[in-house]
């Protein structure tokens, strides 16, 4: 495979995998940080053996490595945190049940929020992207949800879209 062609679809499919390890372990069983990391990382493997074939270990390590902090950076967070503290009850959603989102959860006062995990752009690609997923939340009629809680894996940060259309960054998340 091309090295810059690799390099170009390494973070779509280590993105893919650090969500589907989420969600998964969310839904079925227990969300610990060993778990997680280790179903993210043979999840992004079988991915890449499956859609590049043979890929320089180089490239291969380096998003592995970034796989990890991601991951380790979430797992540290306020929002794993919460996650974590839901009954099976309250996430009424997860994975393709869930589209257009990741998850969709209940939380203590009954109302629904849709959760998207996303490595978000950094230039202006970024403002097209949250309209798209704050328009999904505004149209979907099966679960009308309260808000979108958007989790940048690039940054360690969250940003809750509500339907009144503000936005509210919550930066730097971390259990206390």
């Amino acid at each position: 495979m091309d090295p810059l062609l690799a390099v170009e679809r390494l973070p779509y499919l280590s993105e893919r995998a650090m969500r589907a390890a989420i969600v998964t372990c969310l839904a079925q069983g227990p969300m610990t940080p060993r778990t997680i990391v280790d179903r993210a990382l043979v999840t992004f493997e079988a991915a890449v053996l499956r859609r590049l074939g043979r890929v320089r270990p180089a490239l291969l390590f380096s998003e592995r490595d970034r796989i990890v902090r991601e991951l380790r950076s979430f797992l540290d967070g306020r929002l794993a945190t919460r996650l974590r503290a839901l009954r099976r009850a309250d996430v009424v959603a997860a994975g393709r049940a869930a589209a257009p989102f990741d998850i969709v959860v209940r939380n203590r006062r009954g109302r629904l929020y849709a959760v998207v995990f996303r490595r978000l752009p950094r230039d202006g690609r970024r403002l097209p992207l949250l309209q798209r997923i704050r328009l999904a939340s505004q149209t979907i009629t099966r679960t009308p949800v309260h808000g979108v809680l958007v989790y940048d894996f690039s940054r360690g940060n969250a940003l809750l879209l509500d339907q009144a259309g503000t936005q509210r960054m919550h930066c730097d998340l971390r259990a206390s």
